[in-house]
């Protein structure tokens, strides 16, 4: 197989019985060319003065997309150079590969269509993402019909392969009686895989990194190569892949960045062990908790951080205003799983599948154990179906009492694939929370949202905006009205003198920008909200993540318990020890002030400026910050250490006296600090 071999397959595809797969796999690189093209037309602004790079990623692209094409004409070459003559000739096996290839057409068109569809969602080529979506493809592609014009787009494409395919035909099955002779074949197969064992060898995910600007980098990619890296580094062991160092100093120095004054290491003279001793600063407080994830909810759309708008979470802004109101928080990653396991586990984004999905993440120290342990009731309520992304498995694996999902509302008035809107899931949810109050014990709830998701529809009638719109704006304005609707219910109800609500995102709106990570996408607001325990207005402009938020309510409630959480309490840290963590696609980082540690497959370590005002982001020369790069190391090396080596399990704890305070008092969060 050589160039002028494919070029001739334009012309002459009948030729040669390998002329139609030399066709094939120039159709796919023009396809995915065409794809490169059109993506950096639409996101010729986000390029900016970029474009010069674009070269390089078209260049790289290019070799992308021959790799990824030999990758999937892998079965069908085997099928040319195999057959027998007489048995290719065959009347049967000529209209049955004429099928087979009419098909491969169809789905070239739909690929190319796909990927771009998924592009502008996730400003990314196929990834973790697209992976986890196949093990629920019936909401997936439920989901898809219901906001994309799913019909049109297939009869389209129908149209498209059935003219190309009528352009074809008779030169494709003409092909297949041409007879190929041993010297032929032999010539194809070394000419089909040495470039494929070139791809192997020279090709991986860094090489797409040509620019600077992310969105550059991934029109550079290839949706298929990136598909099938993600397939295969799902569970990837974080030292297989990224920098690291012995485990000894590693731990050490990840015992240093979790200490707090208030803490004291339980087993001081063992690396392998966090286990530390948290001393609370006076009595417990037995008050019940309501950690409520919003889905989707970024700080973008709360008008007072960020008034240039979109401004729409104005009833969250009226409860901020009564909370203590964490502005400067970051979430793990950009899916609800990664904020299930920072919120809940307080657990670093580990490289691959989030440990929510994992069939190891049961039996683990979390912010619901340590409440079961302290006498607590836990339930984990979702406004979905529990079997998706295997919520319902880590719940009750992980100190839930009972999860209690869409299928076990008594009221529903509304829903979408996900499941049911904010209303049904709060109105249900009070009358849980009344039930589990009633019994006398405090209890732990989490609380996890669906409205604000594709295809973004809600009821009609409850905001000026109409849902057939099916905007994210509209759709995050409803969770807004939905949520302040429950928070002025609940007032009316007996638990809420004695409840703290934590409210926050799961993660921010969507990926955009064309930062290596996109920083801003990745911001999150988190209000406590306690009027009897917490003075109103209070606002604390403190860099932290979602892996502070169990220690932060544990603190609050002023519990003693033994700790192995990755997290700090952001009220009882010094102001110069607050940094986050988070990850995006195939990288982990941490940010600490206005620099950001960057670690990448194959051992890349970068460090990167990072302007807030402007939310533009500067490469800083190799060796820059080396202590920032080692700090990034010790958090995910150890964490992917101590998972593998269970040493992250639950720990037993002292239980809170059953006449232990209730709230009693206003406390200042600031005197904490």
């Amino acid at each position: 197989m050589n160039f002028r071999s494919c070029l001739t397959a334009f012309v002459r595809p009948d030729a040669s019985r390998f002329g139609p797969l030399y066709l094939a796999l120039l159709l796919f690189v023009g396809a995915a060319t065409l794809t490169r093209l059109t993506l950096a037309v639409l996101y010729a602004t986000d390029i900016g003065a970029d474009w010069p790079s674009l070269f390089p990623a078209f260049l790289t692209g290019f070799a992308f997309d021959v790799y990824a094409a030999l990758l999937l004409a892998i079965p069908y070459a085997l099928f040319l150079l195999l057959m027998p003559n007489r048995w290719l000739a065959w009347r049967g096996m000529r209209w049955l590969t004429a099928v087979v290839y009419a098909a491969h057409l169809f789905a070239l068109v739909y690929l190319c269509v796909a990927d771009a569809v998924f592009f502008l969602e996730f400003t990314s080529r196929f990834n973790f993402v697209a992976v986890d979506y196949l093990a629920h493809m019936h909401e997936v592609a439920v989901n898809i019909r219901e906001t994309y014009p799913v019909g049109k787009v297939l009869l389209a494409d129908a149209v498209i392969t059935l003219l190309l395919f009528v352009g074809l035909r008779r030169r494709l099955l003409a092909s297949l009686t041409v007879p190929a002779t041993l010297g032929q074949r032999a010539r194809f197969a070394v000419g089909f895989a040495v470039p494929l064992v070139i791809g192997v060898v020279a090709l991986n995910i860094n090489v797409a990194q040509v620019s600077d600007n992310r969105i550059v980098n991934e029109i550079g990619n290839n949706g298929v190569y990136t598909f099938l890296y993600a397939l295969t580094t799902n569970e990837v062991q974080y030292d297989a892949l990224y920098a690291k160092t012995e485990d000894k100093p590693a731990l050490e120095r990840l015992h240093n960045l979790i200490a707090t004054k208030n803490a004291q290491y339980l087993h001081p003279h063992d690396p392998y062990s966090i286990d530390r001793k948290i001393k609370a600063n006076g009595p417990a407080r037995r008050m019940n908790v309501v950690l409520l994830l919003e889905e989707s909810l970024g700080s973008k759309f709360v008008p007072s951080l960020h008034p240039e708008g979109p401004s729409v979470m104005h009833e969250y802004d009226k409860l901020a205003n009564e909370s203590l109101f964490f502005t400067h928080i970051y979430a793990t990653g950009n899916r609800t799983v990664r904020g299930l396991e920072a919120s809940i586990i307080g657990l670093p984004p580990m490289p691959g599948r989030a440990v929510v999905k994992r069939a190891s993440g049961t039996g683990l120290f979390t912010l619901s154990s340590v409440f079961k342990e302290k006498g607590y009731q836990t339930a984990f309520i979702y406004g979905g179906r529990s079997y998706f992304d295997n919520i319902h498995g880590f719940a009750v694996g992980n100190s839930f009492d009972r999860v209690i999902d869409q299928d076990d509302f008594k009221k529903i008035t509304f829903t979408t694939i996900w499941g049911v809107c904010d209303e049904d899931l709060f109105d249900n949810a009070l009358t849980d929370l009344d039930a589990m109050n009633d019994s006398g014990r405090p209890f732990f709830v989490t609380m996890l949202t669906v409205s604000n998701h594709t295809p973004y529809t809600y009821p009609a009638g409850r905001i000026p905006e109409d849902p057939e719109a099916r905007t994210r704006e509209h759709a995050m304005r409803y969770s807004d009205y939905a949520l302040g609707k429950f928070m002025r219910e609940a007032r009316q109800h007996k638990f809420y003198d004695n409840t703290l609500f934590v409210i926050l995102g799961d993660h921010g709106a969507r990926v955009y920008g064309s930062q290596q990570i996109p920083l801003e996408s990745y911001e999150i607001p988190v209000i406590f909200h306690a009027p009897k325990l917490i003075p109103k207005g209070k606002r604390v402009d403190m860099l932290g993540s979602q892996m502070d938020v169990g220690p932060t309510i544990l603190g609050l409630l002023n519990f003693d318990y033994d700790s192995r959480f990755f997290g700090r309490d952001l009220l009882n840290i010094s102001p110069d020890s607050r940094w986050a963590l988070m990850s995006h696609n195939r990288d982990v980082a941490l940010l600490r002030d206005d620099r950001l540690a960057v670690l990448g497959v194959r051992g890349v370590k970068e460090v990167w400026q990072y302007d807030r005002k402007t939310g533009q982001m500067r490469r800083l020369p190799d060796g820059s910050d080396q202590t920032l790069v080692n700090d990034a190391i010790a958090y995910y090396q150890s964490a992917a250490r101590l998972y593998d080596m269970q040493r992250l399990a639950r720990i037993a704890q002292k239980p809170i006296p059953a006449n232990g305070i209730p709230a009693n008092g206003i406390i200042d969060p600031h005197a904490q600090q």
